[in-house]
């Protein structure tokens, strides 16, 4: 079932990950490229289906690059690339020591320190956008990148 914004339009809720970031699925781990309309997702709230997916080159874009343990003790385990747009849940000390709560949602790039969280200019990025029926933070990687709202305009 579609939510209706307050607009009349209805709303689809979108994410943004880098080609090869590592996705939880209900059938295992796969690359966010691997990903297919139908597939279940691991999220916080429980399993969701991608309703579509959708893979992009982006000529020119900002990304954040998160250096490895900057969230968390081993967390991430690498520095991993993230759109600067892509609101991120964040929680535990992390988010209690920068926002005061925890957990709280932010843009990749509110995490931007300059030494250890980066905002990086970048060509040629290959995004993968998967869609889903209602609000979702999955699991991708060690991060929880949390969808968007996006009108969608409703057939009469």
């Amino acid at each position: 079932m579609s939510e209706i914004s307050p607009t009349g339009l209805g709303l689809r809720h979108s994410l943004s990950l880098t080609a090869g970031t590592p996705v939880l699925t209900l059938a295992g781990i796969r690359p966010a490229e691997g990903i297919r309309p139908g597939d279940r997702l691991v999220a916080r709230s429980g399993a969701v289906a991608v309703l579509a997916a959708e893979m992009t080159t982006l000529p020119q874009t900002e990304m954040v690059a998160i250096g490895a343990s900057t969230l968390a003790h081993g967390q991430p385990d690498e520095t991993l690339l993230v759109p600067a747009d892509q609101p991120l849940l964040l929680r535990g000390a992390r988010a209690e020591l920068l926002y005061g709560q925890s957990p709280v949602v932010l843009p990749a790039r509110r995490l931007v320190d300059g030494q250890l969280t980066r905002l990086l200019p970048m060509e040629d990025v290959d995004l993968v956008t998967l869609t889903f029926a209602a609000p979702a933070a999955i699991y991708a990687s060690e991060l929880h990148p949390v969808t968007r709202p996006e009108p969608l305009a409703l057939a009469v």
